[in-house]
């Protein structure tokens, strides 16, 4: 079974380069013409590493493009490709780009840039997998200090066991299921959430034991605790209510 992962991205020079790092250690050695280091010799858990990842970059400005093509020369199982920028149209196009390369039991994982997946995370993923399931999602550790960031972990975790899945706690899909729920919508909003439920239809997502992914606290540090947590729950009604998700992202911000 081989595990592939798919990054949107826009604007994260601060982030991309780690998580890159993170999940393709193992491929290094490309340019030198010497074999790709193992798991082990990177000091990683078996398995704990991606087979391929996929950079979908949706028209970055800052220095985002010149950190991956510095690292698309450091790790042979890395591809960027480019089009517009949306999360649903770049993970689309970013799972278009492996499928012909994958079987119907692999796993396609996507993963935000401004997310980390910890330690033994993808490792226990895969252990998942093997067992059994169509879908998969991972345990979120908020990036911060105190009581409200625990309490979103606590939320999240939730939410996640009933189905509704968001991109931050890295959705993880059997080709086979993805292809067969027909893959990420092009929406504007809440395509993480549109094909979690879609999948959840088909049978339980399960949350990964031992699997978490260090969450960026960054919205709620710039914006605030309670504006955000208020607007995302009114988003949310909003999309259950067959709203529009062109007009709801009209008030969702992107990240600076």
């Amino acid at each position: 079974m081989r595990l592939a992962v798919v990054v949107p991205t826009l604007n994260e020079a601060a982030h991309v380069e780690a998580l890159v790092r993170r999940l393709s250690s193992d491929l290094t050695g490309a340019s030198e013409g010497a074999p790709p280091a193992t798991a082990k010799d990177q000091g990683a858990p078996a398995g704990d590493l991606a087979d391929r990842v996929v950079v979908a970059d949706g028209g970055s400005t800052d220095a985002t493009l010149e950190k991956l093509a510095a690292l698309q020369m450091e790790f042979a199982g890395l591809t960027v490709i480019h089009g517009p920028a949306g999360r649903g149209i770049q993970q689309r196009d970013g799972a278009a780009e492996l499928l012909a390369e994958l079987d119907d039991e692999d796993v396609l994982l996507f993963v935000h840039a401004d997310n980390l997946p910890e330690p033994g995370a993808l490792a226990a993923l895969r252990k998942a997998a093997h067992q059994g399931g169509h879908a998969f999602a991972m345990r979120q550790h908020v990036d911060a200090e105190g009581d409200f960031y625990r309490a979103v972990e606590r939320y999240a975790e939730r939410r996640a066991a009933r189905g509704r899945v968001y991109g931050d706690s890295c959705l993880a899909v059997r080709v086979g299921a993805y292809r067969a729920v027909g893959g990420f919508r092009p929406l504007a909003l809440f395509e993480d959430l549109d094909l979690a439920r879609r999948l959840a239809a088909q049978g339980p997502i399960t949350l990964v034991d031992g699997a978490f992914v260090r969450v960026c606290a960054r919205r709620w540090q710039k914006e605030g605790k309670t504006v955000t947590v208020v607007r995302n729950w009114l988003l949310t009604r909003g999309f259950e209510l067959r709203l529009p998700p062109r007009l709801l992202a009209a008030f969702y911000p992107r990240h600076s």
